[in-house]
């Protein structure tokens, strides 16, 4: 009589008690490129909602708990577990280790099967959970389970789900010995196909992506990706889901160039850090802010580099937060105040007003190892400056010579920061209502230009300070009256003429600069009579036809250089 076959018998058992499967879902609230970001709401409901209503959906999971680590700032996750009636397990040790994190959460609630669920991926789909549950269960062999391209090499859209079983999370744990293996969600499993043996099914033909696109949210552009694609199937009157998605997609892929561009980070790739200094607030407005959100968001999106501000006022840094950018808590006076902050720190980029006095030898004081940026500002200190971006068109590069191992200079148009405000409105027809939009300091000008417009019949709006709503007014506009600044390129980018009433000499002669070189008649007013014959000329010509596109990728383009250029 042959001997029992013990792997025949130990299936049977296996299936005789059916396997627990649990849903483990993985996150965390301090992300450093979108903080709090399972908190930000997709329509009408947090992403982590999404999340947690399409796991309760899953037939075969006998249990979802979230998996955090025991962080102040992951109170609000313990307290939306409880409120939502989910195990929460806190897990108190290193916080960068999420292969031990994940294999201790497993333990404690005895789960044969894990499914692990990335917490910044609203559309999952509970079908094909449930699909790759069962195929786990039915090749008990098996460590873990892995969804297959389709015949033309499409990959599933099924992302941020991985399913294995609790001896092959323990086991990568245990051989997950470098910082960049923990830290990731076991990437030693698919690395290391001899120790991990793998069962392969396919999915619906419909959960196959044509256009290998993210369905991620790490950054606010993959947020407004989601928003979008949210209200677009709302107002067609279909679910916001992985399905609809998919097939809405294939009609609708302008839809993708929203977040095409963000760069998805790989195991091993080293994360720069980048600190932003910048002079914003009551005196020095806030377009220096705008422009550096924008590079701070495309930096973080095009490289994977989180950024930090160091600023001083507070509607700023409010500013920010909604932006999902962290600033730092106290601000600066000089430069010198300031170097053990950096420290942490490679890419430091500086956007500081004139007014603003910098010293010889300011460089010295900040940390060797890191690479410095400065923006729209040409003195001879900036020579100490690894890279120095003039995003407009007002550089004189004869009277600035480039000195002998110093800073390159990086100038022009394709070099203006148009923020995704702006762009978002260049895509639309708005209609023009406004002869004129009033950015005006003095609150003795802002006054008369108000009644010129009441005695004379022009509609004009007549900022008072920072307004949300300052890039649709600019589209509503012919014409835009303020002192030389970086929202001349704003509103040349929205059809809006822009007319110069300088602050100073200086802006004077960057006014005359920036007419010029974009071929433009010299709109420079000195007084209300002179502003009053540019907004009536330029209302009869309607319009300012100049075309501009964002520079933005460029200079991070160029920024990423700084290091390539270093290495070769």
């Amino acid at each position: 009589m042959s001997a029992p076959n013990y792997n025949f018998l130990s299936a049977i058992r296996i299936q005789e008690k059916k396997e627990r499967a649990v849903a483990f879902i993985v996150a965390r609230l301090n992300s450093s490129r979108l903080p709090m970001k399972q908190f930000r709401l997709i329509g009408d409901r947090p992403l982590l909602q999404w999340i947690i209503d399409s796991l309760n959906t899953c037939a075969e999971l006998d249990e979802v708990v979230i998996a955090t680590v025991a962080e102040v700032e992951n109170e609000h996750l313990r307290d939306f577990a409880h409120d939502h009636k989910i195990p929460c397990f806190w897990y108190e040790g290193e916080v960068d280790h999420v292969t031990t994190r994940l294999r201790k959460a497993a333990e404690e609630f005895d789960a044969d099967i894990c499914v692990l669920v990335s917490a910044d991926c609203p559309l999952i789909y509970a079908p094909a959970i449930d699909l790759l549950v069962k195929e786990l269960r039915n090749h008990p062999d098996a460590d873990w389970v892995q969804a297959k391209s389709d015949r033309t090499g499409n990959r599933p859209a099924l992302q941020g789900i991985g399913v294995a079983r609790k001896r092959a999370w323990q086991k990568a744990d245990d051989i997950s010995n470098k910082p960049e293996l923990k830290e990731h969600q076991f990437p030693v499993i698919q690395r290391h196909p001899e120790l991990f043996r793998k069962h392969k099914c396919h999915l619906a033909r419909e959960l196959y992506d044509p256009f290998h696109h993210r369905f991620s949210v790490d950054t606010l552009a993959d947020l407004e990706f989601m928003n979008e694609l949210h209200r677009e199937l709302r107002e067609a009157g279909r679910s916001f889901s992985l399905l609809n998605a998919l097939d809405w997609l294939g009609s609708h892929q302008d839809l993708l160039k929203i977040n095409r561009h963000v760069h998805q980070m790989r195991v091993g790739e080293e994360r720069k850090k980048a600190l932003m200094i910048v002079d914003a607030g009551k005196d020095h407005g806030y377009g220096h802010l705008m422009r550096c959100r924008e590079l701070a968001m495309q930096v973080t999106e095009r490289l994977g580099w989180p950024v930090t501000f160091l600023l001083e006022d507070e509607k700023a840094k409010q500013i920010l937060e909604e932006a999902g950018i962290r600033s730092l808590e106290k601000g600066f006076s000089s430069i010198r105040e300031i170097p053990k902050r950096l420290n942490a720190f490679d890419l430091i980029i500086l956007d500081t007003y004139s007014q603003r006095h910098i010293e010889h030898g300011w460089r010295r004081e900040l940390p060797v190892k890191s690479k410095v940026v400065v923006l729209d500002r040409m003195e001879d200190w900036t020579n100490e400056a690894d890279l120095v971006v003039i995003p407009g068109v007002t550089y004189d590069e004869s009277t600035q010579p480039r000195k002998e191992g110093g800073r390159r200079v990086l100038w022009g148009r394709e070099y203006v920061i148009l923020r995704r405000e702006i762009r978002k409105l260049q895509r639309k027809d708005i209609s023009k209502d406004l002869d004129v939009l009033v950015y005006l300091y003095p609150s003795d000008q802002k006054e008369i230009m108000w009644r010129l417009g009441k005695r004379n019949g022009l509609r004009v709006h007549v900022l008072q300070d920072f307004e949300e709503g300052f890039p649709s007014l600019l589209a509503r506009s012919y014409t835009f009256l303020s002192g030389f600044g970086y929202s001349f390129y704003e509103a040349l980018a929205l059809g809006a003429y822009p007319v110069a009433w300088p602050l100073s000499h200086s802006h004077r002669i960057d006014a005359m600069k920036f007419y010029d070189r974009l071929g433009m008649k010299p709109w420079v007013v000195e007084s209300v009579e002179q502003a009053e014959v540019a907004v009536t000329a330029i209302r009869e010509e309607k319009k300012a036809d100049v075309k501009l596109a964002d520079g933005t990728p460029k200079i991070v383009e160029e920024i990423s250089s700084l290091w390539r250029n270093k290495q070769g």
